[in-house]
């Protein structure tokens, strides 16, 4: 962990990367394969890791309610 530590200050744990991997993986894959790649059971364990993308959300909010 030291060594880790020393490439990137900000890392606190090891599940801190896995869940970065895992919600990198949903923005490149459906979610039955990221489910099967980060060995969940359950789809729910896999759906805890989806993250509302902000500018894509900023943009919904823009086309639909352009503030004037």
């Amino acid at each position: 962990m030291k060594k880790l530590k020393s490439y990137n200050q900000k890392v606190n744990n090891i599940h801190q990367i896995r869940a970065s991997v895992i919600a990198n993986w949903l923005k490149q894959y459906n979610l039955r394969q990221v489910q099967v790649l980060a060995g969940h059971r359950y789809i729910s364990s896999t759906e805890r890791y989806l993250q509302d993308d902000l500018e894509s959300l900023h943009e919904i909010v823009n086309n639909f309610h352009p503030i004037i």
